[in-house]
């Protein structure tokens, strides 16, 4: 057996013997054995036995040994193919052999289910355009469409194009009853139920049950996911009193969350837009059971508060003995004693020192005592620290603002650093202890909890921490606000200060 360009025979044992081409070195030499290589092994995992390109008269098997081969090619032609991208690789091998999207793996996982993983829209799109839309009602061993498994990693773009491929396929179903919403839901995918929400096609799937009798809300507040919640009930207009199997609605499994500020911030959105605890006696409501957690968290972080309260403390009484501009040497007073933004330094100065006092006080009773109301004084504390703090933070403003330049532009820019300071430190403040939601949920919390009237004792009963974590937060900014328009007061005082002083003295009549 001979030909022009690469030529094979079969020996007496069966094995391929290969002539040489253009200095190939066998089967897998330049770029023809490189090609046939790569072709054998798409095809071998893609179509089995059958290699991609391979004519009825010859083909490979998974040795890549040569069977038969009539016909070849030759190798200039065969040099100058194109290198494909891997969506036109899957394009070709569709055209070429549509079957190829049915072929599953152990897990009964097909081509579709792994382009959805793998997040890739491309090669969706690809398959989607060559094969029947069927292909999205193939689900793996785990009862999973690729649906599904899309809204589980969160590739919203690839939802919405299957979605909008075919529409039916929207409401498939896992072995648990659950469509891709409530798998959504349950691993906090907050782009896929937007687009859920967005979708007027899909909107019927946001209060479907599985066959436990859970909505997405549910499996929302059961992962602990606050975000998604407030965007179900305020955006997707969800039912907050569906019960469940159990007879639980969305607002009942909000006791089992773990994490004390993920449990206010769900209590503060389900009451917000107006979800009700099911129907149950007072006596058989099952306390938060993070409370004994809590407690032990504010136990730990009082050690750390009381040594910082300690530290301001320190730096304040510092301040004090030290005042800005000395003391005067016939009189012994402070030199800038009539200035009034020296008599706010001081001012501020001594309310620094006494709010730091108190807080390790109370820091220390909280501790000590370990009654049940500890976590009043720990709270009260926090207040007494966020005071003393910017108490400090402006007593040395006011105390630069007494003795700096004139000039307008180190005076802006000096105001400009302190007021980002004390914005940056409230932002992370209410980042760090306030719920995770909006402003607006939080004073609909406040409105909607007055009109509860008998359930919000059981609401008092079950989560204790929520309400008082929602005051403290609203006292907290009403302080942040305070000490903002104290820094703008210090600066104009200051401004007209200096004005006075640069002003010529009026000329005697």
């Amino acid at each position: 057996m001979e030909e022009r360009g690469r030529g094979h025979s079969l020996a007496p044992g069966g094995k391929a013997r290969t002539w040489r081409c253009g200095g190939g070195t066998g089967l897998g030499g330049g770029r023809v054995g490189r090609r046939a290589e790569q072709r054998r092994r798409v095809g071998a995992v893609l179509g089995g036995n059958q290699q991609v390109g391979a004519s009825s008269q010859s083909d490979y098997d998974l040795q890549g040994r040569v069977i038969c081969r009539a016909e070849l090619p030759e190798c200039s032609a065969r040099s100058r193919l194109p290198e494909l991208s891997t969506t036109e690789m899957v394009g070709l091998l569709l055209n070429w052999r549509p079957a190829l999207v049915d072929h599953v793996d152990c897990n009964g996982s097909s081509p579709v289910h792994f382009a959805a993983s793998d997040g890739d829209s491309t090669i969706v799109q690809a398959i989607l355009r060559a094969t029947p839309p069927r292909t999205l009602y193939k689900k793996d061993s785990a009862g999973l469409s690729a649906l599904h498994v899309a809204a589980r990693m969160d590739h919203s773009s690839i939802v919405d194009d299957m979605v909008n491929s075919c529409l039916d396929a929207a409401e498939l179903r896992d072995d648990n009853g659950r469509t891709f919403v409530h798998t959504a839901a349950r691993e906090k995918r907050s782009k896929v139920v937007s687009l859920a929400i967005k979708n007027p096609f899909v909107r019927g799937l946001l209060d479907t049950q599985d066959k436990d009798g859970n909505t997405p809300l549910h499996l929302a507040v059961a992962a602990g996911a606050p975000g998604i919640v407030e965007e179900l009930l305020r955006k997707g207009k969800v039912r907050a009193d569906v019960l469940n199997n159990d007879g639980h609605t969305a607002f009942d499994l909000a006791v089992g969350s773990t994490n004390f500020f993920t449990m206010v911030s769900l209590v503060v959105t389900l009451v917000a837009y107006g979800a009700t605890l099911g129907p149950q006696r007072q006596d058989h409501l099952k306390r938060w059971s993070g409370s004994d957690t809590a407690r032990q968290g504010i136990e730990k972080t009082s050690d750390s508060l009381a040594v910082v309260a300690v530290l301001i403390a320190t730096s304040a009484l510092a301040a004090g003995f030290n005042l800005p501009g000395g003391y005067s040497d016939s009189t012994g007073e402070a030199i800038l004693s009539r200035k009034v933004t020296f008599q706010y330094f001081i001012f501020l100065d001594a309310l620094a020192v006494a709010t730091s006092v108190v807080v390790v006080i109370l820091l220390v009773y909280g501790k000590a005592s370990r009654s049940a109301g500890s976590w009043r004084s720990f709270v009260v504390a926090l207040h007494c620290m966020w005071v003393s703090l910017v108490s400090l933070l402006l007593a040395f403003y006011a105390a630069l603002a007494a003795v700096s330049s004139s000039r307008p532009a180190y005076f802006y820019v000096l105001f400009s650093i302190y007021l980002c300071i004390c914005l940056m430190m409230s932002r992370f403040i209410v980042t760090w202890i306030g719920p995770d939601t909006t402003l607006r949920t939080v004073w609909r919390f406040r409105c909607q909890y007055k009109r509860l009237k008998g359930r919000r004792q059981a609401i008092r009963r079950q989560y204790p921490f929520a309400r008082a974590i929602v005051k403290n937060l609203i006292l907290f900014t009403f302080t942040s606000l305070i000490a903002i328009v104290s820094m703008i007061v210090i600066a104009g005082i200051s401004g007209r200060e200096e004005r006075l002083a640069t002003s010529p003295a009026p000329s005697p009549l």
